[in-house]
């Protein structure tokens, strides 16, 4: 097991991760909207509207930000999909706007990536709002988020997506135990992937991105501290939590 060196706190997991992040961001992209209640206890919301996690509108997320009443802090996009006046609201609280053409050769969940890293240093984007919707776009937005140059993870309710890279190690604890556990291989191959705490166990795999190996996979039945391990030697691995029933 390689060290883990930082907690992560979403409303409904702990995960211990293999890094140390300058900063916590929210992206909230397009996609399958998460449950209001959901969001508020990620953004941290205080009483005076503001957030303990700065929240980052990817175009039409800016919609979202405004159904939940979140200021967002960066407004990315070209503003084809975001209703007008969600677009005015969040100009108008004071976001920092960075508009792009309709016609470009990057989505806008790559650029705002792309911006994350040229203004923080090791910042980890929890995005969220971008499971659900168009297949490509999800495909997408999850291979991009496994080669990015910052630390990502997708969540919401009912999906969450960690990344695990060359060499290091995840540990999970649910609060409630998810439906599906699947590790994903992001690159051609994974090799020395281990596991602990689930069903059925992997000691120094390997997996292949056209393997279905280690799809759907549950917590062990005696795993009463609901909480499981995951690592990997080689490769880009993502681990997978379903909670859709």
């Amino acid at each position: 097991m390689y060290e883990l060196k930082y907690n992560l706190i979403l409303p409904d997991l702990r995960a211990a991760l293999p890094y140390t992040p300058s900063q916590e961001l929210i992206f909230i992209a397009g996609g399958r909207p998460p449950a209001k209640n959901w969001l508020t206890e990620l953004a941290g919301q205080n009483k005076k509207g503001g957030t303990n996690r700065p929240v980052w509108a990817i175009d039409r997320g800016v919609n979202i930000c405004r159904a939940s009443a979140l200021s967002p802090a960066c407004l990315i996009g070209d503003g084809d999909s975001a209703d007008k006046a969600a677009w005015t609201w969040a100009t108008e609280r004071g976001a920092r706007v960075y508009c792009y053409p309709p016609e470009k050769d990057f989505t806008d969940t790559e650029l705002a990536l792309n911006i994350a890293v040229q203004n923080i240093s090791c910042p980890l984007v929890i995005l969220t709002a971008g499971f659900g919707g168009r297949l490509d776009h999800l495909i997408s937005t999850a291979a991009v988020a496994a080669h990015a140059s910052v630390f990502c993870v997708l969540a919401d309710e009912r999906e969450a997506l960690f990344y695990l890279h060359a060499g290091e190690s995840l540990a999970i604890e649910c609060q409630v135990p998810p439906c599906a556990i699947s590790l994903l291989p992001f690159s051609e191959e994974c090799t020395g992937v281990s596991t602990t705490g689930l069903y059925w166990e992997l000691t120094d795999a390997r997996i292949t991105n056209s393997s279905s190996l280690a799809i759907s996979n549950v917590l062990a039945p005696d795993n009463t501290e609901k909480t499981f391990t995951v690592s990997t030697r080689s490769g880009i691995l993502g681990v997978y939590l379903c909670h859709i029933k």
